[in-house]
């Protein structure tokens, strides 16, 4: 099986490289060139030469900053999507990253400065993205001594003059705080690092039972109500908000509303509090009987949908030649059924029965040919589709 060696052309990667090369590992090279530098290139050609000189394959990927926003954080985004990509274009499930005891120390000491709400403190052995794994083996090392691994065994490498300066908050931590300390201590700190992990996810623990229990509006109310949200949170979009972001989103959850977090919803209705991605719920048709009893249930955020030949009256609906094809489609709150007593509006059905604004944008209708609303779960079926012997029962049920 292959596995990707991220490869910047510095002595931490370059030692990675080798080290793996080495131990034969059947290793492709991916190294991204930001054009940021003049030594740019160099670096490049130092992970190209070494890599035809053993033999393995090389992707370089030429990545141009749009010279808006952080470019640590755009530069950390393109290259982990490259990574990920090559993994699949080359069928490997690890990508091996470079980082090391430093590294994980100047994370945890930037983490600790900026009061950060992360997973851990520092860097983990490994950790997923996208599906792939990716691993840190180099973690008990010092920089130094990756720098010594290459001298010792002839390995070229390039310097980064960026990280020679302390224009970035990391390397100010780095040249101020870390370099100057014994192994002994970086070793004592990293120990300390782990302790805190243990006590963080033994705190999470607790607080996920106390969401599940008490539920994440009543907690809300509570003291490390910012802690509590931010688990809620993190679970679903898989990343952390910032504190003051937090701080904020406590406040407007206060009261009954729905507030925008980019890729994602959150909304607070009554005693509950609610977080769905941002999607486009798809469109299913169902062209004849035959495909009517072959139709799959399908599944799409708090709700599953499935047809079936057996139900509850209020679940029954009864279908003739004439109207398909059947359409199943996220319903709007403008759409309308024709009952018995009259006609109902969704918007007038949510409000009375209380359906958050999030769950509504899952709710399925069943329209016929006619594009005419001919069933809604919660409602039944219209009028002229109602019979003692229903031939299709659409069944909705919370995941």
């Amino acid at each position: 099986m292959k596995i990707i060696a991220a490869c910047s052309g510095g002595p931490d990667s370059m030692a990675l490289l080798d080290q793996l090369v080495q131990k034969k590992y059947d290793v492709v090279a991916a190294h991204v060139n930001y054009h940021q530098r003049a030594s740019a290139k160099r670096d490049e050609n130092i992970v190209r030469e070494y890599c035809a000189a053993h033999d393995i394959p090389c992707v370089v990927l030429d990545a141009y900053y749009p010279g808006s926003g952080n470019f640590q954080a755009w530069a950390r985004d393109v290259r982990y999507a490259f990574f990920a990509d090559t993994a699949e274009k080359y069928g490997a499930e690890d990508v091996y990253v470079a980082h090391h005891l430093d590294d994980s120390l100047e994370t945890y000491l930037f983490q600790k400065k900026r009061g950060m709400l992360c997973e851990r403190f520092g860097l983990g052995e490994q950790m997923n993205y996208k599906g792939i794994c990716i691993r840190r083996p180099l973690l008990a090392y010092e920089k130094k001594e990756l720098e010594q691994y290459c001298i010792d065994h002839g390995i070229p490498y390039g310097i980064d003059e960026s990280n020679l300066t302390d224009h970035y908050a990391r390397n100010e931590l780095r040249h101020r705080l870390i370099d100057p300390m014994t192994r002994a201590q970086k070793k004592a700190l990293q120990q300390q690092i782990e302790e805190e992990n243990r006590l963080l996810e033994e705190k999470r623990s607790e607080g996920m039972r106390r969401i599940e229990t008490e539920g994440m509006a009543a907690l809300l109310e509570d003291e490390e109500a910012v802690f509590y949200l931010d688990l809620f949170l993190s679970r679903k979009m898989k990343r952390h908000l910032s504190k003051d972001h937090l701080k904020s989103l406590v406040v407007q959850l206060g009261r009954n509303c729905v507030v925008d977090l980019q890729d994602h919803e959150v909304e607070r209705h009554d005693d509950l509090v609610l977080i769905e991605q941002k999607t486009q719920y798809p469109t299913y048709l169902i062209e004849n009987e035959e495909q009517l009893k072959n139709f799959q249930s399908f599944e799409l955020g708090k709700f599953a949908y499935w047809l079936n030949n057996r139900g509850k009256v209020i679940e029954g609906v009864t279908l003739t030649e004439a109207d398909f094809p059947i359409t199943l489609r996220p319903a709007c709150g403008q759409d309308k059924i024709r009952l018995r007593f009259g006609t109902k509006s969704m918007h007038r059905f949510w409000i009375d029965s209380k359906i958050p604004r999030l769950c509504r944008r899952q709710w399925y209708v069943m329209e016929n040919a006619h594009k005419t609303v001919i069933f809604v779960p919660g409602i039944g079926c219209d009028v002229s589709h109602f019979s003692t012997q229903p031939t299709c029962f659409m069944l909705q049920s919370s995941i």
